[in-house]
């Protein structure tokens, strides 16, 4: 190889991490950014139970109760606000469509409820990445959010298939994720985990609910945030 011809070769070798180094700048040096996310979610729930009759041959109550989750939708507006090299502050307000399945197992048969849910969440999370390696970064988050359940109370308490609750949630989230710094757009893969601070359990109208104490929501999220 002649002499002429190296300078062009490490021209090449050194151009893709320029790149790379441009992205990062290009994303991370913005004090606010905006973006959206879409996502999917599993969502299960945590029960405290008041009394079962597990060895009652004349029981007329539940024996036992099963909880269904059921794959939902998730859709959200990025709002990211820069702390530091390594923080950020971020509000995702989403919609969320969830439902669980609740199964009061009897001696003869089984009741099926549904629990029915479509939040409007407003998550406040402190989020900590890594050091930018070849275009991505690793990060973990964690915070709380508020949920406001917009399922119709009327059509609830119309419906003797489905199961009451407050209106209002309060949950713990933690998650992780990694940012891939592409051309024209930040993308995330994230994976959150959210666990509800508050008994929302209504029982009114529920057939068998009195052998429900408590009832805390419980959702994994997987999403796609786009920046």
């Amino acid at each position: 190889m002649s002499c002429t011809s190296r300078p062009e070769l490490w021209l090449w070798i050194i151009f893709p991490s320029f790149l790379a180094a441009q992205y990062n700048l290009y994303y991370d040096l913005r004090t606010f950014n905006l973006g959206f996310n879409m996502g999917a979610n599993y969502s299960q729930v945590k029960i405290h139970y008041n009394q079962l009759q597990y060895s009652d041959p004349n029981a007329t109550g539940p024996s036992f109760v099963k909880i269904e989750g059921i794959p939902g939708i998730n859709l959200g507006l990025i709002m990211n606000k820069k702390l530091h090299k390594y923080f950020d502050l971020r509000c995702i307000p989403s919609v969320s469509l969830q439902q669980r399945n609740i199964y009061f197992v009897l001696r003869d048969t089984t009741l099926k409820r549904r629990l029915e849910a479509s939040y409007l969440y407003f998550p406040l999370l402190l989020k900590y990445k890594s050091q930018f390696y070849k275009g991505y970064r690793v990060y973990v988050l964690a915070g709380g959010q508020a949920g406001i359940n917009l399922a119709s109370d009327k059509r609830v308490r119309d419906n003797p298939e489905l199961i009451r609750t407050e209106r209002l949630d309060f949950q713990w989230v933690a998650g992780v994720g990694m940012d891939l710094y592409l051309d024209k757009v930040k993308l995330s893969p994230e994976l959150t985990y959210s666990l509800g601070v508050r008994n929302i359990y209504d029982p009114t109208g529920t057939r068998y609910g009195y052998v429900i104490k408590s009832l805390h929501m419980q959702t994994l999220t997987f999403n796609l945030h786009f920046e």
